[in-house]
């Protein structure tokens, strides 16, 4: 990073901080790209990588650096575009053409991919890739991208899409078409989270407590509070009954685990020790819990506040909460 005061000419700005420190867009660019990689599943890491390398690759047109260095805000420069036409040259088609519709969307949402006849003029992806852009030579010298296999994506995007016809011959389904546009979505999450989380962490500093949690410690702390439970009455026996059975199929491999029981069984405990043990068996990172009604959120909530203390991070996203009413 640099002071605004120390660049030069050869300074390719991205954001320039309160008090003049700059972020180039090589820094920007880098930070984006790993922070997508990372968000990403194994199969797109590389795709989303690249994406994030190319999102912002406008930035170096001179005229973008004119705005930014000068501060004139009535200097209007598209720079979400450039990265897209790169796309379109560099990588296969099918593989282009999600990357591209991320990176010209970035700011503004996924476009419509429109039609050949659309001219400039429209915002369409087609009508703004015929748009004319100035050169960004030192885009190619600040950063370096990858190739990509789009033989190794169209078979990962086609697969459980293709199924044999009454005479044999391989057909899609119509499937592949929604398996397409939310690839195209997961790979946008991916990249727009990650360049607004780091242009936050550039403006205003490191963020505050990351959303980490000791699934281990949360564990141990669970499985002593189901232990302080007294089991003497008929009710607590058929409910240590019913509870044993999730236990037993902790180690049950599946993608979808249904917990059928009734009303004062124990089902937040139960099913929170049961998370806590599958997510620490297949390394997951997060337990997500989506509850019905506000009042139940606000119970569930606070028992897993008092229960964790600081080894978990608990985020809430209701009607009814706002972090900012929070002392």
């Amino acid at each position: 990073m640099q002071d605004i005061n120390s660049m030069n000419d050869e300074t390719y700005i991205a954001h320039i901080r309160a008090d003049g420190t700059v972020q180039t867009v090589k820094e920007h660019s880098e930070n984006t790209a790993r922070l997508a990689r990372e968000m990403s599943i194994d199969e797109l890491k590389d795709i989303c990588y690249q994406i994030g390398l190319l999102h912002d690759a406008g930035k170096y047109q001179p005229s973008f650096q004119k705005r930014i260095k000068t501060q004139d805000r009535s200097l209007r420069v598209e720079h979400s575009v450039c990265g897209a036409k790169i796309c379109e040259k560099k990588y296969e088609k099918s593989l282009a053409l999600i990357m591209s519709l991320c990176i010209a969307g970035h700011h503004s949402g996924i476009p419509d991919c429109g039609s050949f006849a659309d001219s400039a003029d429209d915002s369409t992806l087609s009508g703004r890739m015929k748009r004319e852009f100035e050169d960004i030579l030192q885009f190619e010298k600040d950063i370096k991208l990858s190739e990509l296999d789009g033989n190794v994506f169209k078979r990962y995007l086609m697969q459980d899409c293709q199924e044999p016809d009454d005479i044999g011959n391989i057909k899609l389904r119509k499937n592949l078409l929604e398996k397409f546009s939310f690839f195209t979505r997961y790979c946008f999450s991916c990249l727009t989270d990650a360049d607004s989380l780091d242009t936050a962490r550039f403006m205003n500093g490191e963020l505050g407590k990351t959303l980490e949690a000791d699934f281990e410690k949360c564990l141990e702390i669970t499985q002593k509070k189901l232990s302080s439970f007294t089991c003497n009455t008929d009710l607590q026996k058929v409910r240590a009954i019913l509870q044993k059975q999730v236990y037993d199929k902790t180690h049950m491999a599946s993608e979808i685990y249904l917990m059928n029981m009734p009303t004062g069984s124990g089902k937040t405990l139960c099913s929170l020790r049961f998370a806590l043990e599958r997510a620490i068996a297949s390394g997951k990172k997060r337990i997500i819990y989506i509850i019905p009604y506000n009042s139940i959120i606000e119970q569930t909530a606070r028992l897993f506040d008092n229960m964790f203390g600081g080894h978990a991070r608990i985020l809430r996203h209701q009607s009814t909460f706002s972090y900012e009413d929070e002392p």
